[in-house]
């Protein structure tokens, strides 16, 4: 069966075959062998649980943990990066980013289990594409305006910039964390030694902003190693993340009609040419998770690999 052939049979398949199909087509599934996939499961490893993956070569056996207190408790010294997915995907679609991520860093890389696939993508995946994107185009419009007004503005200017900023605050103080956003602020705040990357596609993109957003402002005025110490790379939607953090790598596809629809396209990043919304290097117009990640890390230009055309589709 190819590609298109299971976007329109997935109904007749069981639940761990149609929580993985989105995976398969928005992630590098493939950077994964059969035993590692055969081993990941969304009715183990739910939202809120971290996947230790490892790079390719170092062949070492996935580490899972219930949350972040565990992973923190045992392997908290391995930890070099988090990844965070979206897109309704399940264990395997972090599975396979978090495979890039390592892959590209050469470190083991903790992947926070952000849905369950299919089966919640219009709940989850875009209910949270939509909420968290929200708060950051509000967040946004707020900054933009405060900017405006320190070269003189309006008095109704000041007032909208006032409704905007409390609403944008109150999304950011007053809402309950989820298992995903818990387990990311949790790493955080763990103070992990060797943490220096925080990469996000799509969904998991937002979240990370929400997540930052949050962290940031619990400090104040605080100075935080990870300021200047994180490299964050946002794949597939560019959100306005706190300007604290000083290694911001944004990157879209320029055929990206998804991601750009929910991205605040004013801030810096960075456009690869024929590249769409998945990660899939399978397919064509894929953007390149290892091209991306490795190129930032040895201060290459990005976009070289992203888009490689090929044919036929994979078959699942």
């Amino acid at each position: 069966m190819t590609a298109s052939e299971s976007l329109f049979h997935f109904g007749s398949l069981p639940v761990k075959g149609r929580n993985n199909l989105l995976d398969r087509v928005f992630y590098d599934v493939s950077g994964l062998n059969v035993d590692e996939q055969a081993e990941l499961s969304p009715l183990t490893d739910r939202e809120g649980t971290v996947l230790l993956v490892y790079p390719t070569k170092a062949r070492k056996k996935f580490d899972h943990f219930r949350n972040a207190l565990q992973l923190y408790l045992h392997k908290r010294n391995e930890v070099e990066g988090v990844a965070v997915a979206g897109v309704g995907s399940s264990v395997l679609g972090t599975a396979a980013l978090a495979r890039n991520v390592a892959d590209a860093i050469d470190a083991p890389v903790a992947g926070i289990v952000s849905g369950y696939g299919v089966s919640d993508l219009m709940a989850e995946a875009l209910g949270g594409w939509f909420f968290f994107g929200a708060i950051d185009r509000n967040k946004y419009k707020a900054e933009s305006l405060m900017a405006a007004l320190s070269r003189g503005g309006s008095a109704a200017a000041a007032d909208s910039t006032g409704e905007t900023m409390k609403w944008s605050n109150a999304k950011l103080d007053g809402l309950p964390l989820q298992s995903d956003t818990t387990a990311l602020l949790d790493l955080l705040e763990a103070g992990l030694p060797n943490l220096n990357w925080l990469v996000g596609h799509s969904k998991g993109c937002l979240l990370i902003d929400f997540v930052l957003e949050r962290y940031a402002r619990e400090r104040a005025d605080q100075p935080d190693p990870l300021y200047d110490r994180l490299n964050v790379v946002t794949l597939g939607a560019v959100v306005d993340l706190p300007n604290k953090f000083k290694k911001v790598t944004q990157v879209i596809g320029a055929i990206d009609s998804f991601g750009k629809l929910n991205s605040s396209l004013s801030v810096r990043h960075r456009e690869v040419p024929g590249a769409w919304h998945h990660l899939n290097r399978d397919m064509p117009a894929h953007l390149d998770a290892v091209d991306v990640v490795s190129s930032v890390k040895n201060g290459k230009p990005i976009g070289a690999s992203a888009f490689q055309a090929s044919w036929p589709l994979p078959r699942f």
